[in-house]
Parts: C-alpha cells; structure tokens; sequence
C-alpha cells in the first residue's frame, strides 16, 4: 500500500465517520423533539454544507468505481 492509498484510506474513513455523525445528530432530535425542519438561514453556510456532501458522494462514487476496476468487475463488457 502506498502513502497517497494510505491517505486516500485515511480521508474516506473521516468522511464517512464525518456523514455518520452528522445523521446520528440528525436523527437523535428527531426522537428527542419529535418531527422538525432543521433550515439553515446563511447561505454561504448551506452552499459549503451541500458541496461538502457531493464531493463525499464523488468520493464514494469514484472509489466504488476504483474498486471494481481493481477487482476486474468494470470494463470487459459484464
């Protein structure tokens, strides 16, 4: 394993710890106060969150491609 696949390992398990947390955070106030609408009023602030969460999905995305490629899965017409 080289250090970039290290790295790589490193970032996609902080920001999948990262997602989890903030779902658990999510849904424990919903059981806490019931049904809610969390807004979030600053758009810079709501602009950064949902590019945060599309480059985690490109990530996922483009690492489940990896692996399949790694694995022979992709590519040979399956």
């Amino acid at each position: 394993m080289s250090v970039k696949d290290a790295i790589k390992g490193v970032i996609r398990d902080a920001l999948v710890m990262g997602l989890s947390g903030a779902f658990l955070w999510h849904f424990s106030n919903i059981w806490r106060y019931g049904p809610h609408l969390i807004q979030e009023p600053n758009k810079i602030i709501l602009t950064i969150e949902t590019v945060g969460l599309i480059v985690i999905f490109i990530f996922g995305v483009t690492g489940v491609i990896g692996s399949l490629r790694r694995n022979g899965y992709a590519g040979r017409g399956h």
